[in-house]
């Protein structure tokens, strides 16, 4: 259901977002190989905002796992929040955003997919889908936020940058 796009409208109720990181987190723990090591890093001073958790769980999973799988069994993932001020998303400019981080040590984004990796389709991988990107970008999308990337040999971060609709 998921591939052909969310089926209900999103449900944005008060969460703190390390709730939904620690809980990907186990997922992603138990199912990475032995020679990865998956870390977090967590900005405390994030309040909590206004979220659909299942919607963020799935885009957070879908990126910490192409992180996991670029890592071919061994390397580092780690888990990153932090609070940014002042900060344009599009044409609306927002006083307070969280960024929800995925980085990893590993071979890097192909230059050739930079352009065109959040496309429907498209992967790198030999037997993937081309849908995990596109998934975790409308679910973003729907919180007003958006994905970036920057990746090269060695370093690789998403982040996913959703503006802070405060519960106050």
């Amino acid at each position: 259901d998921r591939m052909l796009g969310p089926s209900r409208p999103s449900q944005k109720l008060p969460l703190n977002i390390h709730e939904l990181c620690e809980h990907v987190y186990k997922l992603i723990s138990s199912e990475a190989p032995s020679g990865v090591v998956v870390d977090r890093d967590y900005d405390p001073s994030l309040p909590e905002g206004l979220f659909d958790r299942d919607e963020l769980i799935q885009a957070l999973l879908n990126i910490a796992r192409n992180a996991i799988q670029a890592l071919h069994g061994k390397g580092r993932v780690i888990l990153r929040t932090r609070a940014i001020t002042n900060l344009s998303i599009g044409a609306s400019r927002h006083r307070l955003v969280a960024s929800l981080q995925v980085e990893d040590d590993g071979p890097g984004v192909p230059d050739e997919l930079h352009k065109t990796l959040f496309m429907p389709l498209v992967t790198g991988k030999s037997d993937g889908t081309g849908l995990g990107l596109t998934i975790a970008q409308e679910m973003v999308s729907r919180h007003r936020g958006i994905i970036e990337f920057e990746s090269r040999p060695g370093r690789t971060v998403f982040s996913i940058l959703l503006p802070l609709e405060t519960t106050e």
